[in-house]
């Protein structure tokens, strides 16, 4: 929709202005008026929001220095608007002389009305209240006994005592200034359908595509080269140089110097991409380039062959260190720390609440050294039954118990073999088991169920808890061998209410994340939306702030996400700062409140928390037994 502001010059003709305004019936024209004369304020100019404005004399000029990217269209003095004005100034004063004091092209046409008046006429084409009053008392100097212009001149010759004669808009100027803008606002809603046109062919694309002119300023772009880049969506790259956030200018440069298309491999967030660079042809000259990255299909026979095997059986770790948003200190110590735990194969606990993140970090360290190449494999150990639970992680052979497979299978350790293996929620393993987790610890190899031979195994084993291991070992649930062994390098995770400065930055990723999934524009964020995210607590850490950012996308339609909009998602609890409780308790008054106040679902709770249904008994049961 096209927004037209009128301006009303004077309150005479505000009737005859709206009445014809409110001929327009276009659904897509949105026309406002308000009355204003001589140069506005710059607290205005800062407010005004409108695509078009109708304004005349020196309003107009001024407006539109101060506003030089609107479109402006002026309310023209007629023949008629002049003759009238110099009829009833010789009819009212008798005038010796006579100023016209204005702005406007016409005044150049003004020896002919001097002629047929009989009374000498001088003009002054003027474009502000100085130059006007510079022009009145050159005017007064010459003689001049009556004075005619707009209703700035007008108020500044009463207050001067002197005579005046206002010149009036007639119907012909006025329809002719909203015929004007009424077509410009037409034009502009077709340059901006045909603009979200080709904004949506480029986000329906899963390559990156940049488009620059020849000075190497971003025309275009789509949402995947704001999310391959990390641009956030705060800031505007339309008319930035490329250079700020893409270093390479050599292809593109040389693309738009020999004319020819440019093509290599290039190196982003630790995967080799193909980035082209072909000249945009303009009348059959280069007018700048289209740059098109892609994900590499062939790097090495040898690597498509490994890559195409452990895909087939989805034992990839998908993420990098690069992956990883938060610029917080405690952030940046947790990724520093686990860089160089990367470099050595010993055991790593990863240790904090639901949604910190432990899964990210496993397949960042597994991706940062030689065993990147190899199988990566996660088991959640509180999803499964402890009989279950045991032959998925070391496999059985044919025949070991009722219900086994043809055949045998194939346990996740076996999987893991030169790799690692992510043991999620270890604190919930059965105890039973976790004497034979010991054992394969030690002596690196297992024995598949029903079977009377040892396979020796090469695995890194990653284990994550969020839960205090030591009330678990205290309580007799887990044993202090098994957690010395696996915690022989551990990671606390902070919670995103300890690092709330990484909260924006995390909203702009999720967000343009979620909008290049749906091929939808990626909404901005207003100042009171921003604030209110930070503000609240996220129980549920990364987890629930990125289900929360994907409902914002989902159900946005104003391009602008509001305070009103996170207010009718109603968040489970308040976020109002309480005194802190320990953890413990607090993830216990959470599941409370979540289960009875709110009545939410067990399922729902389970998979806003990340945890199975079987923790959340557990963790329900312990609360009643108190």
């Amino acid at each position: 929709m096209t927004k037209i502001l009128l301006i009303i010059p004077y309150a005479g003709i505000r009737e005859q202005l709206e009445w014809r305004a409110s001929q327009v019936t276009d659904p897509e024209i949105q026309i406002e008026s308000t009355h204003m004369y001589g140069t506005p304020p710059i607290e205005w100019a800062k407010q005004c929001d409108h695509d078009i404005i109708i304004a005349r004399g020196i309003t107009f000029q001024a407006i539109r220095k101060m506003l030089p990217d609107r479109y402006m269209v002026e309310i023209a003095m007629t023949g008629f608007d002049v003759a009238s004005a110099v009829a009833y100034a010789r009819r009212q004063y008798h005038p010796k002389r006579i100023a016209i004091v204005a702005h406007d092209p016409f005044l150049q046409q003004m020896s002919k009305f001097e002629e047929l008046s009989g009374i000498p006429i001088d003009t002054y084409d003027v474009e502000d209240e100085r130059k006007m009053e510079q022009a009145v008392e050159h005017a007064r100097s010459q003689g001049a006994d009556v004075f005619i212009g707009g209703l700035t001149l007008c108020q500044m010759c009463d207050k001067m005592g002197l005579n005046r004669v206002h010149i009036k808009s007639g119907p012909t100027a006025i329809e002719q200034a909203i015929l004007t803008g009424e077509n410009t606002a037409r034009s502009i809603n077709q340059e901006r359908a045909k603009a979200r046109l080709m904004q949506s062919v480029l986000d329906g694309s899963k390559d990156v595509l940049l488009a620059l002119d020849r000075q190497g300023l971003v025309t275009a772009l789509n949402n995947q080269a704001r999310l391959h880049f990390q641009i956030s969506i705060s800031q505007d790259p339309i008319g930035c140089h490329v250079s700020q956030f893409y270093s390479r200018e050599e292809e593109w440069r040389r693309c738009l110097d020999t004319g020819a298309e440019q093509e290599n491999l290039e190196e982003f967030h630790g995967k080799l991409h193909l980035v082209n660079c072909k000249p945009i042809l303009v009348d059959g000259k280069s007018s700048g380039v289209l740059i098109t990255i892609q994900n590499a299909e062939k790097i090495t026979e040898t690597e498509k062959r490994i890559r195409k095997e452990l895909t087939s059986k989805g034992l990839v770790a998908k993420y990098y260190f690069s992956n990883i948003i938060g610029k917080s200190e405690a952030m940046r110590n947790c990724v520093a720390t686990a860089y160089k735990y990367s470099q050595v194969d010993s055991n790593v606990l990863l240790i904090g609440e639901t949604g910190t993140g432990k899964e990210l970090f496993a397949h960042s360290i597994h991706n940062a050294r030689r065993r990147s190449r190899e199988p990566f494999v996660a088991v959640n150990c509180a999803a499964l039954p402890e009989n279950l639970l045991e032959s998925e992680l070391f496999g059985y052979v044919e025949g070991a118990f009722s219900g086994a497979v043809k055949g045998g299978k194939t346990g996740l350790f076996e999987l893991a073999h030169r790799g690692t293996i992510f043991l999620d929620e270890i604190g919930e393993m059965p105890i039973t088991l976790q004497a034979k987790l010991l054992r394969v610890l030690q002596e690196r190899e297992i024995r598949r169920l029903g079977d009377d031979r040892v396979i020796p195994i090469d695995v890194r084993v990653i284990s994550a808890t969020n839960i205090k291991m030591e009330e678990k070992i205290a309580a007799g649930q887990f044993r202090a061998d098994l957690f010395y062994r696996l915690n022989l390098l551990d990671i606390h995770l902070p919670p995103l209410r300890e690092r709330i400065e990484d909260i924006p930055e995390m909203v702009s990723y999720f967000i343009s994340t979620f909008a290049c999934n749906y091929s939808k524009p990626v909404p901005k964020i207003s100042k009171e939306a921003g604030k209110m995210l930070t503000a609240y607590p996220w129980p549920g850490n990364g987890r629930e702030l990125r289900n929360f950012c994907e409902r914002l996308v989902v159900l946005n339609e104003s391009g602008v996400i509001s305070p009103s909009e996170i207010e009718a998602l109603n968040l489970p609890i308040s976020a109002s700062k309480q005194p802190q409780q320990p953890q413990k308790d607090q993830q216990e008054e959470l599941i409370r409140q979540l289960l009875g106040e709110h009545r939410m679902k067990r399922d729902e709770l389970a998979k806003m928390l990340g945890i199975s249904r079987t923790t959340l008994w557990r963790r329900t049961h312990s609360q009643n037994s108190k």
